[in-house]
């Protein structure tokens, strides 16, 4: 009954180990992402223009289930002629304004990496939480690795050892 009871908890500590890893690498993704996505809103890569909004659309739904909330609005406009000479007018659709912009004021955008366009973060504290915003899956991340980092170790080690002598 001991021997079943030894190989359940081992099983039930390598189920653990993995679990911990999956989550973390979970969390390096998402983080990863968050990264990414917010080179993008904070206009530090990429193209950055300047779009007057001519009309805006709700993407998501007005209503959150606790009844609340507000829409992300996809807003349509036109590029500055200043920074699309030659063209004539470009017509370009920024996803992700969080209210709606004021028509025919200059709005700035940016494209992120995988091609779509968003309004860059205009104020301090606007662009503090963008920029720290990856710090807490990533933190989360380092605390689901260090058990399979652990266990890692310790299998490493196990082989080391010289016959008869324990850690």
């Amino acid at each position: 009954m001991i021997k079943q009871t030894t190989v359940r908890t081992g099983r039930k500590q390598v189920f653990g180990t993995i679990l911990c890893g999956v989550i973390a690498l979970s969390l390096f993704g998402g983080a990863v992402y968050m990264a990414v996505a917010a080179v993008g809103r904070l206009g530090l890569v990429g193209q950055q223009l300047t779009m007057r909004v001519t009309d805006c659309e709700a993407s998501a739904p007005a209503t959150t289930s606790r009844g609340g909330g507000h829409p992300d609005l996809d807003c349509k406009g036109f590029v500055d002629p200043a920074q699309a000479p030659g063209r004539g007018t470009r017509r370009i659709t920024a996803t992700g304004f969080s209210s709606e912009p004021v028509f025919g004021a200059p709005v700035k955008v940016a494209k992120e990496p995988w091609g779509s366009w968003v309004p860059v973060d205009q104020g301090d504290w606007n662009r503090l939480g963008r920029a720290l915003s990856p710090l807490i899956p990533l933190a989360f991340a380092v605390l689901f690795a260090k058990v399979p980092v652990a266990a890692y170790r310790r299998w490493r080690n196990s082989g080391r050892l010289p016959a008869g002598v324990s850690a």
